[in-house]
């Protein structure tokens, strides 16, 4: 049958009892290969075995996301979360082998040498003895999940879902704005003996499994499990700091500006609208937006239309927000057919577009990089992979009249506003999880006392009103990046530094921009982030000169835009 859809894949469970034998031997013939062809071979056939594996693993975590109350997508993502550390323990079995092959410098030559940082680092994540740990790791994420998807918010005489409620946080009337979020943080206070309980047995879980691996905390465990081999916490408390002292001061400015603009008295936390008439809505329905998508990205560039076609006629696009659908929006893929897959939430604000060309930026790099010799260089690690989003957000400025009409223009500066203040909420959020790790036994009030303080460095033009659960310091508690994926926030930071220098160069060159953006994207995650940042003519976000550079022409450019005639 020729592969037309997603419904068209073939999907089975690995049953992972038959690989274990099947491991025994691949790596019995590798440790006696008389050379290193044979070797390469044997690299190859794992090779294919996680390509198959990841397959069918990204199809059981897609369909549970996209109907999270269905019995049989539920069973068929735990089943996949359960084995996961059996094929941790196998994909480590081997890389012993690997990285002390007795033909390393000729296997380092065919494979690359990130292919060793790889495997060396995974050595130093895993060991049978956590297996158990890792399991209901899974299932306290996965619990999480569920809760948060499990929503059903009164309000207005209607029921929603978390995603649902999204439109009334930007209404043009201020008390929606605010008993919106009233009913959003109800939801959280209501829940909130539950998140606490399921984020300190995470936060302990973890504590436990580094202990057990030999390290002092998690910190450096969850770095490893980054996959980070050319930076570590001493350069991201620095990064953090020249947020502190170039951004900061910026988002202050922008934050006066919005209260201006408003004719407000005082801005608080619900005042999430940028003009008095509201934000820029997309205009028409999602299926319009997918189209005037299609014919933007065959403007864009030859590659970029073939690409967005595929994944229009190949129906690998979920961007509806529904009953039971998993919050947020990711983009995933399916290696043995070499296709990636967008999944998204739209509930009719800019976001919609901003989730589309965000995820289609990581799409169209998992795309571009999918004849990758390796599965482990399909994705490049997180902080290099948001790059290729993140400038696609920007990269599609020129087309945004395609979505908001002559509301394009505020849209852009909307755009600029939020990419400015969201890198102090992301050092904020990696902070925290800084200090989370390395004090595990902070009790739930503790760590609600911490962001509250944190939040007054990164953050101190926020004012929450009388909204009880984020004064109390729980704002936190929804971004699930804290829970699933520790440490991952402050990816997004040091990629939307990037992505603002790829903003600029693109207004100088849009033709060379492009070059330097593709070859990135074809690269994967072939090469670690400081070696993919000089690969795409960048600077280094952890140098100050950098920041001096982007945020001088950001300041700029607000400087020269009449924010009151846009």
């Amino acid at each position: 049958m020729s592969i037309k859809t997603y419904n068209d894949y073939h999907y089975e469970r690995i049953d992972v009892n038959k690989l274990k034998p099947r491991f025994d031997g691949i790596i019995s013939k590798f440790e006696y290969a008389k050379n290193v062809d044979e070797q390469n071979d044997l690299i190859r056939e794992v090779n294919k075995i996680f390509s198959e594996c990841s397959t069918y693993g990204s199809m059981a975590h897609l369909d549970f996301a996209r109907d999270t109350e269905s019995k049989e997508t539920k069973t068929e993502n735990e089943y996949y979360d359960m084995i996961a550390p059996s094929m941790s323990e196998f994909s480590t079995r081997f890389a012993k082998v690997v990285v002390s092959s007795k033909y390393r410098d000729e296997l380092v030559h065919e494979w690359g040498r990130q292919y060793f940082n790889l495997l060396e680092m995974e050595l130093k994540t895993f060991d049978p003895k956590i297996k158990e740990m890792l399991i209901e790791e899974s299932k306290l994420k996965n619990e999480y999940t569920a809760l948060l998807a499990s929503a059903k918010i009164p309000f207005k005489d209607e029921i929603y879902n978390l995603t649902g409620l999204g439109p009334f946080h930007t209404d043009l009337d201020r008390d929606t704005r605010k008993s919106s979020y009233e009913a959003r943080f109800s939801f959280f206070e209501e829940n909130s003996e539950k998140l606490d309980s399921l984020y300190d047995q995470l936060v302990k879980l973890r504590h436990r499994m580094a202990l057990e691996l030999g390290y002092k905390n998690y910190i450096p465990l969850g770095y490893l499990k980054m996959s980070r081999s050319d930076y570590d916490a001493k350069a991201v408390a620095g990064y953090r700091e020249q947020i502190v002292k170039h951004v900061v001061p910026l988002a202050g400015k922008l934050y006066q500006q919005r209260k201006d603009i408003l004719n407000l008295e005082k801005l608080y936390f619900y005042d999430g609208i940028n003009f008095p008439e509201g934000n820029p809505k997309p205009e028409g329905t999602p299926d319009e937006l997918v189209a005037a998508a299609q014919k933007m990205y065959h403007e864009l560039s030859s590659e970029t239309g073939e690409f967005f076609d595929r994944m229009v006629n190949e129906k690998l696009l979920d961007l509806v927000n529904r009953k039971g659908k998993a919050g947020g929006g990711f983009c995933t893929s399916f290696p043995d057919y070499e296709r990636p897959y967008i999944f998204a939430n739209f509930n009719g604000t800019d976001h919609d577009v901003t989730v589309l060309t965000h995820e289609a930026g990581h799409a169209f790099q998992c795309y571009s990089s999918r004849k990758q010799q390796l599965v482990t260089y399909l994705w490049p690690t997180m902080e290099s992979a948001e790059i290729h989003s993140m400038s696609m957000e920007f990269i599609t400025w020129p087309w945004m009249e395609r979505f908001f009409g002559d509301q394009a223009e505020k849209f852009r500066y909307m755009h600029m506003v939020n990419a400015v203040l969201f890198l102090p909420y992301g050092a904020c959020v990696d902070h925290f999880q800084h200090w989370v790790y390395s004090n595990p036994n902070a009790t739930p009030t503790e760590r609600k006392e911490r962001w509250s303080e944190l939040e007054k460095l990164y953050l101190p033009h926020r004012d929450y009103d009388d909204l009880s659960f984020p004064k109390s310091g729980g704002v936190w508690q929804g971004q699930l990046h804290i829970y699933q994926l520790p440490f991952y926030y402050i990816d997004y930071t040091l990629a939307q530094v990037c992505a603002m220098q790829f903003w600029i160069k693109f207004d100088q060159d849009h033709d060379a921009a492009w070059q330097d953006y593709h070859r990135l994207c074809k690269a994967g995650g072939s090469k670690p982030f400081a070696e993919l940042v000089e690969l795409a003519g960048l600077s280094s976000p952890f140098e100050e000169r950098t920041f001096k550079n982007v945020v001088g022409t950001i300041k700029d450019w607000f400087d020269e835009i009449d924010v009151h005639s846009t």
